[in-house]
């Protein structure tokens, strides 16, 4: 048998499988295989519930065994196995978790003839039927797969190819109490008549009525949460019901759908898997293709995980971790120790150069203030000094219009001298326009715009009359204004 091959417990048998032709035995089996075993609803808690997409799959893992205890009935005395299946809506989750409690799964493995040490996989049925969508196109169908057993019996609800939800209905051996009528006898009647009144006799009307009457409020059951899953999956409706019953199908079983607008093609399980035990196959299919590593859902509820070796255990390879760590600590500390004596005498060294190049930065500093000081000084001496300059060029350039006028006119020159004097202005021109009017072309520099109103006013405060401008130009960096002046008699 291959390596890769997987074990099915059964209660009468051990099936082996290696995705070729199953092997049956009593109870041998490798014990170093992977190990599976079905586990019924009966045994199994679920709950279903919504939280934010925001948290991570370990946060998720904690809340939903949390939620289990506080909402989905758990008895906190009890130990239990918790798993979860996660579907993603827009901005959060939907959250299906299942839980097993261990004196439910100790007593349901009880019942194997032989000690079993080992289960990797203990699973719910209603998920193995993903194994049969194998393509594309196969995925394209929103399918119900009804499963009726002596001891369990559901509603699977698939939407293109993923289980999205169940429903447990009665198994045959509730319908045989309710009814009263024996289980072989009801196994019998639903195998080869169905519910199809004409398959049946006058007097076995009644017993047709009575299974009508348990399957009916089943089958509402499943629209129920056919319907449930519509608002939530946006499930359009049914296209296929599969019955999963030993390779029978129940004829007339379409028109328990019908009354609720659902005209679904009905097929037996023997339409996909034709073996004798297609629901055998179908659950190996599944298991198999789970450990090879396909994308099916996957729940795992076993207490009897397999132990695994040494080096796998978190503590165990915290420990050699550990030690190793601590090995090269050591060495790592060894060397730092020898750095760091190393780095010590340079860094003393440097706290010496340092030192030296602070007192020279110091040393820098002080003359450098000195310097802008003695800087500062000869900025205002050359300011003073460019304003002589510009005082003794416009007399220069005056005083030979002095000798070109007469006598008369000598003292309204030396005003005209001294007020340009006060204010530090140039004329570049002053020639007499008629015996009573001067014209005096005026030069400012740009800083020293404002003088020439001063010029102006202290020429009125000294007796002229009409001093005025008709215009102010500037070019280059300085004003030029022509000033007239109507001349006072000399006494």
């Amino acid at each position: 048998m291959a390596e890769n091959a997987i074990v099915l417990l059964d209660n009468e048998h051990t099936v082996i499988y290696d995705g070729q032709k199953p092997v049956f035995d009593t109870k041998n089996k490798d014990p170093e295989l992977f190990t599976a075993v079905v586990v019924p609803l009966k045994y199994i808690h679920s709950f279903s519930f919504k939280i934010a997409n925001t948290i991570s799959d370990d946060e998720l893992a904690m809340k939903t065994e949390l939620k289990m205890y506080k909402e989905g009935g758990l008895d906190v005395q009890k130990e239990y196995a918790v798993d979860f299946i996660k579907y993603e809506l827009d901005h959060e989750y939907l959250i299906e978790a299942f839980a097993l409690s261990l004196d439910d799964f100790n007593h349901h493995i009880a019942n194997f003839s032989y000690k079993i040490d080992v289960v990797d996989l203990a699973l719910p049925r209603f998920l193995i039927y993903e194994a049969l969508y194998k393509t594309e196109e196969e995925k394209k169908s929103n399918d119900l797969y009804i499963y009726i057993s002596d001891d369990e019996a559901f509603g699977a609800i698939y939407q293109n190819g993923r289980y999205i939800g169940h429903r447990v209905i009665n198994s045959l051996n509730a319908i045989s109490k309710r009814t009263g009528l024996e289980l072989v006898k009801l196994k019998e009647y639903l195998q080869e008549k169905g519910f199809n009144r004409d398959n049946y006799g006058l007097e076995e009307t009644l017993i047709l009525d009575t299974v009508i009457e348990v399957f009916s409020k089943d089958i509402e059951k499943i629209v129920y949460s056919i319907n449930h899953k519509r608002g939530l999956f946006g499930l359009t409706g049914i296209d296929t019901v599969i019955i999963d019953f030993e390779g029978h199908t129940l004829e007339g079983i379409g028109d328990f759908f019908s009354q609720y607008g659902f005209e679904p093609v009905i097929k037996p399980l023997t339409h996909h898997i034709q073996q004798a035990t297609p629901s055998l196959s179908v659950l190996l299919e599944y298991l198999f293709g789970l450990h090879q590593g396909a994308d099916f859902h996957q729940v795992n509820l076993t207490h009897l995980e397999r132990k695994k070796p040494l080096s796998q255990y978190t503590g165990f390879r915290y420990l050699i971790e550990t030690l190793i760590t601590i090995v090269v600590l050591l060495g790592i500390g060894i060397f730092v120790s020898y750095y760091l004596n190393q780095q010590q005498e340079r860094i003393t060294l440097l706290e010496v150069k340092a030192k030296e190049r602070k007192k020279k930065i110091e040393d820098l500093s002080l003359r450098f203030k000195k310097i802008k000081k003695k800087n500062d000084r000869l900025l205002k001496e050359k300011e003073g000094l460019e304003d002589k300059i510009f005082v003794y060029e416009t007399t220069f350039r005056v005083i030979p219009m002095i000798g070109q006028i007469g006598i008369k006119r000598q003292k309204m020159m030396n005003d005209i001298l001294k007020v340009l004097k006060k204010y530090r202005l140039s004329a570049s021109s002053i020639f007499q326009k008629d015996e009573k009017r001067f014209e005096i072309q005026l030069i400012s520099q740009s800083a020293k715009r404002g003088n020439i109103s001063k010029f102006m006013h202290d020429l009125i405060e000294l007796g002229y009359k009409n001093v005025m401008t008709k215009d102010i130009t500037y070019e280059d960096g300085v004003y030029k204004s022509k000033i007239y002046i109507s001349v006072k008699e000399v006494e």
